[in-house]
């Protein structure tokens, strides 16, 4: 029995999530290399290169490396070249955001991992 609240994990469960998808000003973007200092360089899917910084509150929760598909969020400044990162996408969020952003992610090379069919039992 599994309580309320709790999940059942085991070898052939995934979690299932809903896919984040931008808001507002937010953009796709892929990580082209990684900086220090909790700074990034990321093409964005507006084909402009931003240094973006992981904020606080995602210091210990998410591990960024280069190729990673990333929301970022631009500073309202006056050249529009830095940014904050939001989320990062997860391999099997990717699917979800093709279908809906197809052009934007051919645009930055983007994998689109394929779907793997399950045994039945």
């Amino acid at each position: 029995m599994v309580r309320k609240g709790k999940q059942k994990r085991g070898p052939n469960t995934e979690i299932v999530r809903r896919t984040r998808y931008p808001k507002g000003a937010e953009v796709i973007g892929v990580v082209i290399r990684n900086l220090g200092a909790r700074r990034m360089e990321v093409l964005c899917s507006d084909r402009v290169k931003r240094t973006a910084r992981i904020p606080g509150r995602f210091r210990r929760g998410y591990r960024i490396t280069v190729n990673d598909v990333v929301l970022v969020e631009p500073w309202a400044d006056l050249k529009g070249d830095k940014a904050d990162i939001t989320y990062r996408y997860r391999k099997n969020e990717i699917r979800p955001l093709a279908r809906r952003y197809s052009k934007e992610l051919e645009s930055l090379d983007v994998e689109i991992p394929k779907t793997e069919a399950k045994p039945r039992p």
